[in-house]
């Protein structure tokens, strides 16, 4: 069972709190880009590293930097759409002043993280006043579909996250990590994991993807809605 995310996810929550110098060289995205965020690292070194604009959209340029950053060459529209979707989310949702995408090589699989300082999932539904039982119910409700965009009097509905996610565990036969407030939650093709973070909830959205990319992935394939349900 592939809880690769999961555990780096951990080993993030153990070195936020140690005060003790942290050697960055050696980290995948999901414990670095936190921790980079987190304790002000600085990162200028680190070429996989692009920053979201906050005033116009550089969606494009930051997909296509880090694809080329790690010399991909499988998958590039796959990846791209990918991109496309998360950082959509950033821009349409999070209200955010900081946000940024880093992605990095683990043998086969290539690992992506998004970050952002934004309102969080669970408060970008609730200020719609939506119901929402927890932060859990809130990372689930916007992966089946709803959505905090409200264009011309109609609530949208939020198909990126769902086919983000069924992309990568369906088609790269990967895995999603997604922790916003005060939830994770993590996905792959044959399970998913929901859990509370307290007391340590993130401030912001943090979304992390392993992905393997040696077979060809038919995006086309995975745009059905993918029903997930809520289970502590």
């Amino acid at each position: 069972m592939k809880e690769i995310l999961l555990n780096e996810f951990k080993e993030y929550e153990n070195m936020k709190n140690k005060n003790v110098e942290i050697d960055i060289g050696n980290l995948n995205p999901t414990i670095l880009l936190p921790l980079i965020y987190n304790k002000k690292l600085n990162f200028d070194k680190i070429d996989s590293i692009r920053k979201v604009n906050a005033n116009n959209d550089n969606s494009d340029e930051v997909s296509n930097e880090i694809i080329n950053e790690l010399n991909i060459n499988n998958n590039i529209n796959a990846l791209k759409f990918v991109f496309h979707e998360l950082i959509a989310n950033i821009y349409d949702h999070s209200q955010f002043e900081n946000a940024y995408v880093m992605g990095g090589i683990d043998g086969n699989y290539y690992e992506f993280s998004f970050l952002d300082d934004g309102i969080t999932i669970p408060a970008s539904l609730k200020k719609l006043n939506y119901f929402i039982k927890n932060d859990c119910d809130a990372i689930i409700k916007a992966l089946n579909g709803l959505s905090s965009k409200n264009e011309v009097g109609y609530i949208e509905r939020g198909t990126g996250l769902n086919n983000t996610a069924n992309i990568v565990t369906s088609g790269s036969d990967g895995e999603v990590l997604i922790a916003s407030g005060c939830a994770l939650v993590h996905l792959t093709k044959d399970r998913i994991i929901v859990k509370e973070i307290l007391p340590e909830c993130i401030d912001g959205t943090l979304v992390s993807l392993r992905m393997n990319l040696n077979s060809k992935i038919d995006i086309y394939k995975y745009l059905e809605q993918v029903k997930y349900e809520l289970i502590l």
